[in-house]
């Protein structure tokens, strides 16, 4: 076998089924080659997987690993002298895998990448795929989200060169030659369909690095992200939000935790909720606890809702519960008003749980555990003590 197409899938069916089509449509008079095509615990492949054949091999990771974990769990599997390994499902030009198989004939060479037919000019580290000798490569060694073709390509050059192959070109994920998304004006806020605001503890922190390339791969509406830092020193949670739903500019907005992770197809049907009419929206929480009447880790509302539930000018939700009950306390509202929240199953996330609450540092945590007690207190003047749904 001279050469195997490793595809590593997280979700997004469109996207996936583009892939795999100019793979099997590559032209005649390839290099002989298979298809490995590890799952990466997607959401809404089932069945396009199922109408797989010939001589494709598919793995299944048991949970989200990543791509650097799932690529080398399909590595496994791989039985070609020569391993094309494709990042977030990228589309492959019909002549794209001789020129690679050619290219590592060189002895001198490492690594190889074809271009991206949108950027030509980008360097093999920014590349959407990577072709590497089986037998030089074990495993993709760890790196943050985006960064593994780079992590990996800096491994080979000890080895030799890793360099481009302009014969061979990819379409990067979600973007086709002569197409990309509607750009954003900055000159005018119409433009932007959807503002994501995410308050994090840890602005430059991996979790929220991970959290912003999940809402970059999956957003394809013109949108913007708003990341207000609340770490220094700590406002909680409220006071993060409302400044970042101040900031927005957006027809919508979603509110976000740092530890969330936004699925393929996550914005379209929580858009269609708001334009029927509902006031808040939430997606489906999978692989994790979920809140049926309100799970607030990450909902979405419309500039309407945001001037109609104020609880004062510029202050969405309410200041005087700074780290906790918030959540509830909109709940409560909404729920009086005749609009509580609606869940959106359609739409699908996945959350780790208290992750954004969670500190290593005692006078952080010693603060948090504090300020809840006061914000129950709050809240119980405010609501009464049984209200359904309030944290006990």
């Amino acid at each position: 076998m001279q050469a195997s197409i490793l595809i590593v899938l997280d979700g997004g069916a469109e996207q996936a089924l583009r892939c795999l089509t100019s793979v099997a449509s590559l032209d005649p008079g390839q290099p002989e080659h298979e298809v490995v095509v590890v799952d990466d615990a997607s959401v809404g492949l089932e069945a396009l997987l199922a109408r797989l054949d010939g001589d494709v091999s598919v793995v299944r990771s048991p949970r989200r690993e990543g791509f650097a974990a799932a690529a080398t769990r399909g590595l496994a599997r791989c039985r070609g002298d020569v391993v094309v390994a494709l990042r977030g499902a990228a589309e492959v030009a019909p002549g794209f895998l001789a020129p690679l198989v050619a290219a590592l004939a060189d002895p001198e060479v490492a690594a190889v990448t074809p271009v991206t037919a949108s950027a030509p000019d980008e360097p093999p580290v920014a590349a959407h795929a990577i072709a590497v000798r089986r037998a030089d490569v074990d495993a993709l060694p760890p790196a943050p989200p985006g960064l593994e073709i780079a992590a990996l390509c800096a491994q080979l050059a000890r080895a030799g060169r890793v360099e481009p192959c302009p014969a061979s070109a990819v379409a990067a994920p979600g973007r086709r030659t002569g197409g990309a998304r509607r750009p954003i004006d900055v000159d005018d806020p119409e433009t932007v369909e959807v503002s994501i605001v995410i308050p994090t503890l840890d602005a430059a922190g991996e979790r929220v690095r991970a959290c912003i390339a999940a809402a970059q791969a999956t957003t394809e509406a013109p949108h913007e992200i708003v990341v207000v830092d609340n770490g220094a020193p700590p406002q909680g949670f409220t006071a993060p939000v409302n400044a970042g739903l101040r900031a927005a500019r957006g027809r919508y907005m979603v509110v976000l935790n740092d530890d969330v992770e936004l699925l393929p197809g996550w914005w379209p049907p929580l858009r269609e909720a708001l334009d029927a009419g509902a006031a808040v929206v939430f997606p489906l929480t999978i692989d994790g606890a979920m809140r049926n009447d309100f799970a607030a880790w990450c909902f979405a509302l419309s500039r309407d809702t945001l001037e109609t539930y104020a609880v004062a000018p510029g202050e969405f939700l309410d200041p005087d519960l700074v780290v906790w009950f918030q959540d509830t306390d909109l709940l409560q509202r909404l729920r009086l008003d005749g609009r509580p929240p609606m869940l959106v199953e359609t739409s699908r996330i996945r959350h780790g749980l208290s992750q954004t609450v969670e500190s290593e540092d005692p006078q952080l945590r010693a603060w948090i555990v504090r300020q809840v007690a006061a914000d129950r207190a709050a809240f119980e003047r405010k609501h009464g003590t049984a209200v359904p749904g309030a944290a006990r």
